[in-house]
């Protein structure tokens, strides 16, 4: 902390100033843990029943879509979150076969439907493979 008095002579009142630094401030990143010979990419796209428009995620207070991706044994590689509205999102994999599921979340996290099924497919090392995913009127909470 740093402080300084200021007097300006005989009869005047002083004047008091304090200053401190602000704490540093911290980022931290949480990444899904990918093997190093990570180079496919699954490009998932998606709709809400049957549309792309952004509208239809503010009607449905949903603020992101997460995806959760898992490998052939069921052992989940990690889940990737987009804002809603994007309707689309990449995902880096390494080559091989996957499945999962994906979900429309509110501004809490708390999901606003139910999980759609990410049907399983198969990536080679440096393939990016279209996916999509609608989310019908029937998934919402």
């Amino acid at each position: 902390m740093f402080a300084v008095v200021l007097g300006l002579g005989a009869g005047v009142s002083g004047c008091f100033w304090e200053s401190s630094e602000p704490p540093p401030q911290r980022t931290v990143v949480v990444e899904p843990t990918l093997p190093p010979e990570a180079g496919a990419t699954l490009r998932l796209r998606w709709s809400i029943d049957g549309r792309k428009d952004p509208n239809e995620c503010i009607k449905a207070q949903a603020v992101n879509t997460e995806v959760s991706v898992v490998d052939r044994s069921g052992r989940e590689v990690g889940a990737w979150q987009q804002p809603c509205g994007y309707f689309t999102m990449d995902v880096p994999l390494a080559g091989g076969t996957y499945s999962g599921s994906a979900v429309l979340l509110d501004s809490g996290g708390r999901p606003r439907t139910t999980r759609v099924t990410v049907d399983t497919f198969t990536v080679g090392a440096r393939d990016v493979i279209d996916v999509q995913v609608d989310f019908p009127a029937s998934s919402f909470l």
